[in-house]
This record gives C-alpha cells, sequence and structure tokens, in this order.
C-alpha cells in the first residue's frame, strides 16, 4: 500500500520545516541536516551500528531531543505523539511536574542513594502503601530492585530456594526480560540468537492454556509458575478471574508458587492498582512483581512483593538476607518517587474526568470495529491499554508505518504481529486520541475504497 499523508483538514502533526523557506532558511536547514546526518553516522560509529541500520530499513532517522506530558519534540521542530510511553514507564506522561518535583526536593535534601550497610527509611512506607492498595491480606515483605529482569530473577530464586524443586513453569509467548535467566522464560528463540548456550530452558516448560498449567502443576515438579495477567507482547491474551483461580488452587495443593508478573500492567496501567484487580481477581499469588510505572520513567525501579513466610525462607538463611540486590536497588530516590507516584494514581483513579475521557477513547477505537469489520478484527481495552487487531500482520504494518509517517508513535506486539499496541498516559490528552483515531480511520477508508 502506497504511503498517504492525512489531509490539512485532519490535521497533519507538527511543523513542516520546508514551507516558505527563505535563502537564509534554506542554509540553516542545509547545515542543520549535515549535523543530523553527522549525528547519526558518530552513534552507529560509537554507540551502535546495528540500531542504525534497522532504523535506516524502517525508514526512520528522528532524533528526539525533548519530552513533554505526552509529547516528544524532535530535532526538526516537530511534535509526535507518544502512544508508547518509554513502554509503559510513563504512566503520567513524561516529566510529571508533582514526580519532578518530589525528584528535585529529595535531591535537594541530599539523602544517601545506597545504603550498604544500613536500612532506606522510606522502604516500610512504600511496602505498606503497596501492600493496601493491592488489597493484600496476610503477612508479605516488598524489596525494591532496580529493573523488572531483577525482580524475575529473584521471584525464581525463591521458588526454587523455598520449594526444593528446580523446574519452572512459564506460559508460551511471554516475555520477562532479556537477561540469561530472564530469557528462559521466553519460547522464542529469535529472542536468545546467537547465545542460545546462555539460556538453558531444560528447566522451564510452556503451556498454552490455563488447563494445561493446571494439569502439569498436578506432576509436583515445579517450583513456581509465573504468568502475566495481560500479555502485552501477545497481543494482549488474558487470564480471567475463572482460570486464576483454576491456577491457584493447583498451585496450592501442589505446593506450587504462584509468580504475577505485574511489571508492565501494575500500578495504574490498566485502570487499577494491578491488572488483577482490573481482571476481578479474588485470589492472591504469593509474589507479585511490580515496575516501570511507579517511578515515573524518571529512575529505574521495581518491586518484589512476596509472601514474609516464603521471603523469611530465602533472607533468613546465613549471608542470604542481601542475595538479591544489585547497585543502587533500594535507594531512597526511588522510595520518594515512588511514594508520590502512588498518591497521584490514587488521585487519577478516583477523578471521573480521566475515567470518562479513557471510556471515550475506548469507545472511539471500538466504533473503528464497526466501521470497518472486514480490516479491524476487535479492540481490547483494559484503562490506558488498548490492543488494535487487524485483519493481517501486513495491514497492521500498514497502519503503524502510516501513524509513524504522521508523526504518531505506537508498537506493534511481537508475538502477534497482526495488533497494535497503545500505552497511553493515563492523563493523555483529548487531542492525542482524536489524532489517531482519525488518522486510522483515513488509511481504513482507503482501503477500503481501494479495494
Amino acid at each position: 500500500m502506497s504511503e498517504i499523508l492525512i489531509p490539512l483538514h485532519l490535521g497533519r502533526i507538527g511543523k513542516d520545516a520546508h514551507t516558505n523557506e527563505t535563502p537564509s532558511a534554506q542554509f540553516f536547514y542545509q547545515g542543520f541536516f549535515a549535523s543530523m546526518t553527522l549525528l547519526l553516522s558518530d552513534y552507529g560509529n560509537y554507540v551502535n551500528r546495528g540500531w542504525i541500520e534497522t532504523l535506516n530499513d524502517l525508514d526512520i532517522s528522528s532524533i528526539f531531543q525533548r519530552a513533554e506530558s505526552d509529547r516528544l519534540y524532535d530535532t526538526e521542530g516537530n511534535t509526535w505523539y507518544d502512544f508508547i510511553g518509554h513502554y509503559g514507564a510513563t504512566l503520567f506522561g513524561h516529566y510529571y511536574p508533582p514526580l519532578c518535583n518530589a525528584l528535585q526536593s529529595a535531591l535537594s535534601t541530599q539523602p544517601p542513594i545506597g545504603t550498604p550497610l544500613g536500612i532506606s527509611e522510606r522502604a516500610p512506607l512504600l511496602a505498606l502503601n503497596l501492600f493496601d492498595k493491592l488489597a493484600l491480606r496476610g503477612e508479605w515483605n516488598n524489596w525494591t530492585l532496580t529493573t523488572g529482569a531483577e525482580a524475575v530473577e529473584g521471584a525464581l530464586k525463591i521458588a526454587v530456594t523455598v520449594t526444593k524443586r528446580h523446574r519452572i513453569l512459564a506460559r508460551s509467548q511471554s516475555f520477562h526480560g532479556l537477561s540469561a535467566l530472564t530469557l528462559q522464560l521466553n519460547d522464542e528463540a529469535s529472542w536468545y540468537k546467537g547465545y542460545e548456550t546462555l539460556v538453558d530452558n531444560n528447566r522451564v516448560d510452556f503451556f498454552h492454556d490455563i488447563n494445561e498449567a493446571v494439569n502439569l502443576v498436578a506432576t509436583n515438579d515445579y517450583a513456581g509458575v509465573i504468568i502475566e495477567p495481560i500479555q502485552a507482547i501477545a497481543g494482549g491474551r488474558r487470564v480471567t478471574a475463572h482460570e486464576a483461580a483454576m491456577l491457584c488452587q493447583a498451585c496450592d495443593d501442589n505446593d506450587t508458587l504462584l509468580i504475577v508478573d505485574e511489571i508492565f500492567t501494575g500500578m495504574g496501567r490498566c485502570g487499577h492498582y494491578s491488572a488483577m484487580q482490573a481482571l476481578d481477581w479474588v485470589i492472591q499469588p504469593d509474589i507479585i512483581l511490580l515496575s516501570k510505572t511507579l517511578t515515573g520513567g524518571l529512575l529505574p525501579s521495581s518491586q518484589l512483593v512476596v509472601r514474609k513466610d516464603y521471603f523469611d525462607i530465602f533472607t533468613t538463611r546465613p549471608g542470604c538476607a542481601r542475595l538479591i540486590a544489585s547497585t543502587f536497588s533500594g535507594n531512597s530516590l526511588d522510595h520518594i518517587v515512588a511514594l508520590e507516584s502512588i498518591v497521584q494514581l490514587s488521585q487519577a483513579l478516583d477523578d471521573d474526568i480521566l475515567r470518562v475521557r479513557q471510556y471515550e477513547f475506548a469507545r472511539s477505537l471500538n466504533n473503528l470495529v464497526h466501521q470497518y469489520p472486514e480490516l479491524i478484527q476487535q479492540i481490547d481495552s483494559l484503562g490506558s491499554l488498548h490492543f488494535l487487531h487487524f485483519i493481517s500482520p501486513e495491514f497492521a504494518w500498514d497502519i503503524w508505518k502510516y501513524l509513524h509517517n504522521n508523526r504518531i508513535l505506537t508498537l506493534l506486539c511481537t508475538h502477534s504481529p497482526n495488533t497494535l499496541k497503545l500505552i497511553c498516559p493515563i492523563n493523555q490528552a483529548t487531542e492525542a486520541q482524536l489524532a489517531i483515531c482519525n488518522a486510522i480511520n483515513y488509511l481504513c477508508d482507503e482501503a477500503q475504497y481501494a479495494s
């Protein structure tokens, strides 16, 4: 399908830097593009040539200089609408003022970044806030780490230590990180092409549906089952409340730890404090993994929420109290920003205006299904997360490329290539929502007309 630009009455995004140029402007832009070309060349030579080649293959060369709210701004002065949100980290958009203020205020007091032979004073307060918002019953511990992959690895280590078993059960088409250990939880070999010897999948089995998982857990072979309530990279496949109850019961009956990976979906992304709550789960897992949204993209951070008895088994062994850690895990700045993020999230979830705006956007997307049933199969929305399922990977690619050409940033789902994923700020402007709906509507109109 040939490239079609949005007509002016549909609001082509940003400025056209090449309209009505004066001789001096022409000179400026010649120098500017020479500078940009040099930067791209230097990036390829000194940072990552493979990434530059990938961008060239995609005919993408934008260099982003600034971000604010749901917008990115490139070196040409263009404004882009951001539906990627730093892969889910910027729940409130880029540089959300209350979080920036919390970080700046914290820096002014010069708290210790790390406490190698001490404790972080705000860690208990953050833990209690998380337990409250997640509505957890019983006794729990929370351990702050740096990345989602660290949290996943920590959960696996605890499961193996507690159960004395050595096998893990994971769902097919999942994504839990790119470290050597977390890659073992990925059944798509392309993620570790070239270094397969570092990824030992012999200790991990995969299941497709929950009934299969229940039957496998009954063999008593598994230390833990790890699952995402919503598989974002697999097109938004969900675990229903009934399926969660079945799996939890099987784990309880067979002394297998149930690990729920909410690194992408947790803390506001799905319109609740967790996707589990948004999907009406009534069960509680043994370990919950959180990351991304709690620090607003300003700092790397993750949370390992574990039932107290299991965490104690791991950490009270001699010499093992901090065995799950890294240089910057548990730092004070993370805790300060995360606590402010919870305050802001609580207010946002109670904000009727934001709730209506999210509902109206989801309804607008679903109207596209009714308009173009032969092109769009369905729309799955939950909170500020949306999955658009098109008739084919080829048409989804055309949509993605067309949106990008019109300065709207989105993602295709790697394990479901006919699906476009929109990761929106919880407070996204209506202008951005109208822009993407108009763009998709326009291209679908053209495709329908061409057929």
